[in-house]
């Protein structure tokens, strides 16, 4: 292959092709018809150059390399971002059915509103269910109650699933666990419905005190129901739950996770995740990246995955219309040799809700290894998205030293990580883009970059003035005050500085989606 035709990318994808999740123009393309194994007339694409590829047609996958060059006497370091879309184009003819199950804490501590709150938002989502979804209700304290075994909502059993999870009562103390492992035994005996999807919405306000309570052990129990086709979302209320837990859970099992201070806006978090069920397009997405001989993974950013011999494999569970989901790598790749380096072969596979079938894309990345002593610069949109890593690894290392009493310490790890963005952000714009420039993919980088930014700023300024530790701020040291000795216990968190940190690990849990 001559030097001018370096960084191919071969592509066995037989879906349609689209850039619109990274907003990056590409080459005019031919498609090709070839028929499938079916006897179906499928859309082949023809190979596009560059180190990037765009994929895919209910879920599209846009994927590229750090760098589409290295230079020869270079350290070999680049990145692999991998992105996936549920296309907003994707013609649904009916929604999927959903299976959903809810999970409530009715520990003590719920008592109240919060309970009163839970209950209200619980109700408000079977109202929501549509004819036909199943529904199944679990409370936990120390121990599990099936409130409502999976049933199919309908006119006739709709106030009676209700009437069940108005008649909730309070127990003991929080064992998370209890509920997670009822809650999944309850949405299996219901049974996967063909062409649905399955969701679990777990809903507390403490930390677990029975049961599995490491995050490694409620990771694992995440995992598993993950890979039995349930995607959970963690929703923390007010401001004691433990926000590490509840993160832990949500990442683990391809969700999201919410922080409500307020249990009275429970009721939107809740419409949020059903509008977000009945938008689905895929479930049980997972990308497989097959790493070519002698490319080394170093790290593997904010994203659950296994390692399979030369293969990385991350689940990415169900997609709704619109819904991006991403992943980041740092590889190291052999530069000893002049020309062009096969990186990694990249696999999407899913369940098609809109197709009613098994969906499957893929591609192929590589790059040149060129005499001289500098990298080509960095993709601009793989640098924001490795911005996003480091902006929620720091709102995640000022919690810790907010929880130590290290105000001053967070504040400035705060500042400086501000200064880094706007450097960045600078670089990254400055750079030409791999596909020629592009004024919609430059708002884009814009606003990824702003994201962030606003993410710090509501770090360092948590309710405004006295709502702070000692009223100046999330990241102010007491005022009028002197500050104990690095050696003396920190002294106990206000609510306020509760809910800084919870507002952080929700902010960095969204930044790493």
């Amino acid at each position: 292959m001559k030097a001018t035709t370096l960084f191919g990318v071969s592509l066995a994808c037989v879906l349609a092709s689209s850039a619109a999740a990274l907003a990056v123009p590409l080459p005019d393309r031919a498609p090709v018809t070839t028929p499938s194994s079916a006897g179906a007339s499928v859309v082949a694409e023809l190979p596009q150059k560059g180190s990037q590829l765009s994929v895919g047609k209910t879920l599209l996958l846009d994927a590229r390399l750090g760098h589409a060059t290295l230079a020869r006497s270079g350290s070999g370091e680049t990145y692999l971002f991998a992105q996936v879309t549920g296309s907003e184009s994707a013609p649904v003819a009916a929604a999927p059915k959903v299976s959903l199950g809810i999970v409530i804490d009715r520990s003590g501590s719920m008592k109240g509103a919060r309970i009163a709150h839970a209950m209200d938002a619980a109700s408000a989502a079977v109202e929501r269910m549509r004819d036909g979804d199943t529904v199944s209700v679990v409370a936990f304290d120390t121990v599990s109650e099936v409130v409502v075994p999976p049933q199919v909502v309908s006119a006739e059993s709709r106030a009676r699933i209700v009437a069940k999870i108005r008649g909730i009562r309070l127990g003991g103390d929080t064992c998370i666990s209890c509920g997670l492992e009822s809650a999944m035994h309850e949405l299996m005996a219901g049974g996967r419905t063909e062409g649905g999807v399955t969701r679990m919405l777990l809903l507390s306000d403490g930390a677990t005190n029975s049961g599995i309570r490491d995050i490694p052990g409620l990771r694992s129990l995440a995992a598993r129901m993950r890979d039995r086709g349930c995607t959970i979302s963690t929703i923390g209320v007010d401001v004691d739950f433990d926000e590490k837990v509840m993160a832990a859970i949500a990442n683990e099992a391809a969700g999201r996770h919410y922080f409500v201070k307020d249990s009275s806006t429970l009721a939107s978090v809740f419409t949020q995740e059903f509008d977000s069920l009945v938008a689905s397009v895929a479930s049980d997405g997972e990308l497989t990246m097959t790493l070519a001989p002698g490319v080394e993974v170093e790290q593997v950013f904010d994203r659950t995955f296994r390692r399979e011999g030369d293969r990385v494999v991350v689940p990415f569970g169900s997609v709704s219309k619109g819904q991006q989901k991403t992943v980041l790598m740092k590889l190291r790749v052999p530069v000893g040799v002049m020309g062009e380096r096969p990186v990694a072969d990249l696999r999407l596979t899913y369940r098609d809700l809109v197709e009613r079938s098994d969906g499957a894309c893929s591609g192929s990345l590589a790059l040149g290894v060129r005499e001289g002593l500098e990298d080509a610069p960095l993709d601009p949109f793989v640098a924001a998205r490795l911005e996003r890593s480091r902006t929620a690894a720091t709102l995640t290392q000022v919690n810790l030293l907010v929880e130590q009493g290290k105000m001053a310490e967070a504040q400035a790890r705060l500042a400086g990580r501000r200064a880094e963005l706007k450097k960045a952000e600078s670089v990254a714009l400055a750079n030409p883009f791999p596909a020629g420039p592009a004024p919609r993919a430059a708002r884009s980088l814009d606003r990824d970059f702003q994201e962030q930014l606003g993410a710090v700023a509501s770090a360092e300024s948590f309710g405004g003035s006295g709502a702070g530790v000692g009223g100046g701020g999330f990241a102010q040291p007491p005022s009028g005050r002197v500050v104990a000795p690095a050696a003396a216990p920190p002294a106990p968190a206000s609510p306020a500085t509760k809910g800084a940190v919870r507002q952080n690990q929700q902010a960095a849990s969204d930044l790493a989606f």
